[in-house]
C-alpha cells in the first residue's frame, strides 16, 4: 500500500501499514494469527518494468476431486458496477439539469465505461444514489476517471484520487479540480464532452 510498510515477522510479531481517515493518515496493525491474509487496493503499486528472466516449468499435479459443485452462474448485464469499474465518466452541478445527462451516457457508451456523479447531483435526484461517488459514498480505483463539470470537494476527491489517470474538464480555471487532475481541459463542458466522445 502506498506509503505503508510492511514489516517482516520477527518473534511471531507481523505488522502492517493501512490508509485510514480517507487515505490522510496510517495505521499500523500487528497481525497474530498462525495465517495471514494481505490484500492490495487497486492501483497502489505503480506498474514498473524491471527486466529478469523467469524459468518456465511444465508440472503436473493429481488433484483431488473438488467438493464444490457449482450449481449456478449469474452474470450481470449492462455497465459494470462502480467498484469493479476500470473506466468512470462523471459529472456535476456543471451538467445544469438532468435533461442534459445524455452527452455523459453517450460518452460513457462510447468507452464502455460506468457513468458516476458528485453528491450534490444524487442529493437533488438528478441521478440515482448508487453512483454517487465520494467520501461519503463509493470509493473508486478505476484506471480512468473523466470529472466534467465538478468543482470538486475535499470529500469527493477522497473518493477518486485513487484513480490511475484523472481527467477534468471545466470552465472555471481556479477549480479545485485541477489540482489533483493529471489533465485538464478549460472549457464548458457542453462542447468538451461531445468534442472528447467524437474522438474516441
Amino acid at each position: 500500500m502506498p506509503g505503508a510498510n510492511t514489516v517482516p515477522e520477527v518473534n511471531g510479531s507481523f505488522k502492517v501499514g493501512k490508509p485510514v481517515f480517507s487515505g490522510k493518515a496510517f495505521a499500523t496493525v500487528e497481525i497474530k494469527t498462525e495465517y495471514k491474509l494481505i490484500s492490495v487496493m487497486g492501483n497502489s503499486i505503480p506498474v514498473q518494468e524491471v527486466g529478469g528472466d523467469a524459468a518456465v516449468e511444465s508440472i503436473s499435479l493429481d488433484l483431488p476431486t473438488s467438493r464444490v459443485k457449482v450449481v449456478e452462474t449469474k452474470r450481470q448485464d449492462g455497465t459494470v458496477p462502480l467498484p469493479e469499474a476500470e473506466w468512470v465518466v462523471s459529472a456535476g452541478r456543471g451538467m445544469k439539469g438532468p435533461e442534459n445527462w445524455g452527452i455523459i451516457e453517450e460518452l460513457a457508451s462510447e468507452l464502455g465505461a460506468t457513468t458516476a456523479c458528485s453528491r450534490p447531483v444524487s442529493d437533488v435526484g438528478w441521478r440515482p444514489h448508487h453512483e454517487h461517488v465520494g467520501q461519503t459514498g463509493i470509493a473508486i480505483r478505476p484506471n480512468l476517471y473523466i470529472a466534467a463539470g465538478i468543482i470538486c470537494a475535499i470529500q469527493h476527491l477522497a473518493g477518486v484520487n485513487s484513480s490511475k489517470t484523472i481527467v477534468v474538464t471545466n470552465n472555471d480555471t481556479e477549480a479545485p479540480f485541477f489540482k489533483a487532475a493529471d489533465y485538464g481541459v478549460v472549457g464548458v463542458l457542453f462542447e468538451v464532452v461531445p468534442k472528447l466522445q467524437e474522438a474516441v
